[in-house]
């Protein structure tokens, strides 16, 4: 997935001082020593420079400097968004619609802070007033698109997207929301040209070497570098493998996702570091997320022979031996039931432990906890047919060396559900009501994994009802 960010698209009463000295530390100087203008401007440049709270708080010294000033209470309310004070947030926008009813921007904005609350039906309504307000405003219409793509009014969500387009042809935002909504919807060759837009973003992959667009690669060397999260790079790696068949490969990964693909260097490379890679010994270079669009992969032709992970030998070996003389006779079941918690959709896609441990009380399962980071500290006090081997998942080779031991592997959206995918165990992933878009929609096969089996919320949040179909399906096979 991409990192973290607010992927709603930006072109009451606020807090008072103390609120703000509150929230966002002391600052000097007093506020009669400057106009609110002069405040605005100096908050401006500080969130341009990335320290948002101190340019809140000279937003904040705006407004009691002003009182009546929209736009002290907008770019309060803008750097509040940043800062994920949403209900503060909210408050600067309502008093900017109360101080000016036409101000376009305040209903663009209190838009994005009720969709984030779930109110999506108030939050369209926001961004159609910011659209009346301003026919022109085509981030208003981006996040209309986002809008009403997640009540699942698809045909909508694209007229949207297609309209900021034609408002602001390089939004590349609009051109990323539209091709994840081509890649829900499975019309692939459409989505991937869309989805390469994301590139803009991925400044810290600036290489001296000239970006692969599909040019013949005999005879050459190619760079395939990793973006976003260790799923999407497991998930996508299956393209390296047609692109070897063509050229010397190289294949820069994370670190903890070296040990594992280490065991593919008779196909590919691979690497780990900037300091590895020599631009002047490559023709090109290339994100291996691009790789659908210069391939032109289509949903029919998605590479999906699995395994092509496997873990190492020796690891399964160890764990072999562990595993099974703990297990017995008890079919092996590995879980995960959260993932990344700076992921932007993690509410939706991590399961709360207490609710995710009544699949526990299935018999005839012996339990392997592969659940990494904080959550991990939730097993305390758990079943006694629960093993935990989460302080040995140094990296993702020894979770394949787990795996490769167990009968079935359940688990939330991540990167652990990928990597038994890739390595052709049979999955069970649990999704949210609203997936991210490789899952598809409505289907309980995967295009990517033949091995897979999804359950879907039926109803946001609605994670219990996902659960007794799974300890349902358990039972059935145990």
């Amino acid at each position: 997935m991409l990192p973290a960010r607010i992927t709603d698209t930006a072109a009451g009463t606020a807090m008072n001082r103390k609120d703000a000295l509150r929230l966002f530390g002391k600052s000097g100087g007093t506020m009669e020593q400057m106009t609110a203008a002069k405040y605005i401007g100096a908050g401006v440049a500080l969130a341009e420079k990335g320290e948002l709270r101190e340019a809140a708080l000279s937003f904040c010294q705006a407004v009691k400097v002003e009182p009546d000033l929209p736009e002290a209470y907008q770019r309060l309310g803008e750097a509040l968004i940043s800062l994920e004070y949403w209900d503060n947030a909210q408050k600067c926008f309502c008093r900017v619609i109360e101080l000016d009813p036409s101000y376009a921007a305040a209903y663009n904005y209190l838009g994005v802070v009720l969709k984030q609350k779930n109110r999506l039906d108030e939050a369209e309504e926001c961004y159609r007033q910011a659209i009346r307000q301003k026919p022109d405003y085509a981030e208003a219409f981006h996040n209309l698109g986002n809008c009403l793509k997640a009540e699942d009014r698809f045909a909508e969500a694209e007229t949207a997207y297609r309209r900021a387009l034609e408002l602001k042809p390089d939004l590349f935002d609009s051109r990323f929301s539209l091709g994840t909504l081509y890649l829900l919807l499975g019309q692939y060759e459409k989505g991937w040209k869309l989805y390469d837009s994301r590139m803009v973003w991925q400044d810290k992959f600036r290489l001296d070497i000239p970006i692969w667009q599909g040019e013949t690669l005999t005879g050459r060397k190619i760079l395939l570098f990793y973006e976003q999260g260790f799923g999407d790079m497991i998930q996508f790696v299956r393209y390296a493998y047609p692109v070897a068949a063509l050229a010397e490969t190289t294949v820069w990964i994370q670190r903890p996702l070296e040990r594992l693909l280490s065991g593919t260097q008779n196909v590919f490379a691979v690497c780990q570091s900037r300091g590895e890679i020599k631009p002047e010994q490559f023709d090109f270079a290339c994100s291996l997320m691009s790789l659908p669009a210069k391939l032109n992969s289509a949903a029919a032709t998605v590479p999906n022979h699995v395994p092509y992970l496997r873990g190492a030998n020796d690891i399964a070996a160890k764990w072999r031996e562990r595993i099974g003389r703990e297990a017995g006779n008890c079919r092996k079941v590995g879980v995960v039931w959260a993932g990344n918690p700076g992921h932007s959709d993690d509410k939706n896609r991590s399961i709360p432990f207490e609710l995710f441990r009544r699949l526990f009380t299935v018999d005839g399962v012996f339990w392997v906890s592969l659940q990494v980071g904080k959550k991990q500290a939730a097993l305390t006090g758990s079943a006694g047919n629960l093993f935990d081997c989460s302080a040995e998942l140094v990296d993702f080779a020894e979770t394949a060396g787990v795996i490769a031991n167990l009968d079935l592997v359940i688990a939330v959206d991540t990167a652990v559900a990928h990597l038994a995918g890739a390595m052709g165990k049979e999955t069970w992933v649990l999704l949210p009501f609203r997936p991210d878009w490789r899952w598809g929609l409505g289907r309980e096969d995967s295009t990517w994994y033949p091995t897979m089996r999804l359950f879907r919320q039926y109803a946001p949040g609605d994670w219990q009802t996902v659960l007794e179909r799974v300890k349902a399906a358990l039972r059935k096979i145990v």
